[in-house]
């Protein structure tokens, strides 16, 4: 019932920029439906071109929690953005993080199972 992308403000970036990256979830049945949209069970991720390195995620530093429920209206698209900074992070964290270097990556967006197709991207110094 739903179609989740993955969307990057500009396809290139300057390393420094702060990327606005967003999750689209989309209710593709014929019919309104309820899902709990909360932020936990919504995810944004960084990743290398190849999708073999987990480089950042919207998870790993963010306290936003609690039930969200919507309903979706059939083709209704929702919209849930943040602007990432260029630098790693990991689940809990930890203090040390390192800015991501130019080159290719890809982005991807989840809703609980549901997993969006890549987007690539790419940040040049």
């Amino acid at each position: 019932m739903l179609e989740v992308r993955a969307e990057v403000d500009v396809p290139q970036h300057r390393v420094g920029e702060r990327v606005l990256l967003r999750l689209v979830v989309i209710n593709i049945s014929d019919r309104p439906c309820v899902r709990d949209l909360d932020p936990e069970r919504l995810e944004i991720v960084v990743w290398s071109a190849d999708g073999g390195t987990r480089l950042w995620s919207s998870n790993d530093c963010s306290s936003a929690k609690g039930a969200k429920p919507r309903t979706l209206a059939p083709g209704e698209p929702v919209a849930s953005s943040v602007r990432w900074a260029g630098r790693t992070s990991e689940p809990g964290c930890p203090a040390r993080r390192a800015t991501v270097p130019a080159g290719e990556y890809r982005l991807l967006s989840r809703v609980d199972d549901v997993i969006s197709g890549p987007t690539q991207f790419v940040r040049v110094s």
